[in-house]
């Protein structure tokens, strides 16, 4: 399976995107407001909300982590945007498929809330 690549994004790279960004949202309205609810189920303070930042900002392909959850990619896709919650189990697999303990224990003691 493909790996992403990270890369330094350019002042020229950004402009591309963005104008890519902006013409497939004039030709697809549905898929400007899908990225609109996902940005703000992932936006949520909740645990969910930061479950859903750790799975847009994983290394691996939604396709392997919906497979290494156990579900598929239209579940995957309505639990990033809010439309649709999951088990707890399921919960459990996504988490442990973005490594997400691992994500908090790096947030900083102080920054806990009880």
């Amino acid at each position: 399976m493909n790996q992403r690549k990270i890369i330094a994004m350019t002042p020229e790279l950004y402009e591309r995107w963005r104008r890519a960004r902006e013409q497939a949202e004039a030709e697809m309205p549905e898929l400007a407001e899908l990225g609109r609810r996902m940005r703000e189920a992932a936006a949520e303070d909740t645990l969910t909300g930061c479950l859903r930042r750790a799975v847009h900002r994983s290394a691996r392909p939604l396709a392997e982590i919906a497979s290494a959850t156990g579900i598929g990619m239209q579940a995957l896709n309505q639990f990033l945007s809010g439309d649709h919650t999951l088990r707890s189990d399921v919960l459990d697999r996504l988490a442990a498929a973005v490594n997400f303990s691992q994500l908090l224990s790096q947030i900083p003691a102080a920054t806990y809330k009880p």
